[in-house]
């Protein structure tokens, strides 16, 4: 297989029914689950694996937008609740346009920064679960 490369250029973000992507400027979809705990036993040779639970988070940054609707004021609005989402990566090229949904729960941002500076929301979103994963035709 040739070498491949795309450059981060387009999403398309819904969170809870209302579209961000457009306040939208990082995104990393991590996978923090841990490997199973390994177990031994005294019957040589023997030994199990316990798996873990599905471990996955969401970590954004967006500009500062407390218009109401806008991500900061929503994300605020919504703290301790749990919405859907979907994420589009690449949603313009064909062939290469994949997904992923499911739940969140929402975390209120920090709020603030230096002075004469653009503001900034960061935010991790703990998934419900292990995200759907799709490739759309």
């Amino acid at each position: 297989m040739t070498a491949h490369s795309r450059k981060l250029k387009v999403i398309t973000f819904d969170l809870g029914g209302t579209e961000f992507q457009a306040q939208c400027s990082n995104w990393t979809l991590n996978n923090n689950t841990p490997d199973g705990d390994l177990f031994y036993v005294f019957a040589e040779g023997e030994e199990f694996r316990e798996e873990a639970d599905p471990d996955w988070s969401l970590t954004m940054t967006f500009y500062s937008d407390w218009r109401s609707g806008g991500i900061s004021d929503y994300l605020q609005d919504n703290d301790e609740t749990q919405v859907s989402f979907q994420l589009d990566h690449h949603p313009d090229v064909s062939g290469e346009h994949v997904r992923w949904s499911g739940e969140v729960k929402i975390k209120a941002p920090a709020v603030g920064g230096d002075v004469r500076s653009t503001e900034v929301t960061s935010v991790t979103l703990q998934c419900v679960g292990k995200p759907e994963y799709e490739r759309v035709a």
